[in-house]
């Protein structure tokens, strides 16, 4: 049996699960509470856009901001954990690019 649980996270209004390990589910959630954020301020200043391009602005965004964070901090980036966030953002993009196609489909 897996040691991951399944947590439903809304992103831009669409239901995803997403598997984590144990304790982290609080910070999964609170990490697509930052995700919807920036969607909300792009939506606002962008008007309307494709799921795709939507996701592609946000997580540049949000990888900015990450790099801002490191850096502001003078350490060095953990490789790893960077690694890990665009492997999940791959994953959430492809994801979304289905759910896209399958609701443009319908």
């Amino acid at each position: 049996m897996s040691n991951n649980v399944t947590v439903k996270i809304d992103i831009n209004g669409i239901k995803y699960p997403v598997s984590c390990i144990p304790g982290e589910e609080e910070r999964l959630i609170k990490s697509s509470q930052e995700v919807n954020r920036v969607i909300e301020d792009l939506s606002k200043v962008s008007g309307v856009v494709g799921e795709s391009r939507l996701l592609a602005m946000t997580s540049l965004i949000l990888a900015d901001k990450l790099i801002n964070h490191e850096t502001n901090k003078n350490t060095d980036l953990n490789l790893n954990q960077i690694e890990d966030l665009i492997d999940w953002l791959g994953k959430a993009s492809e994801r979304m690019n289905k759910v896209a196609m399958l609701l443009e489909n319908k």
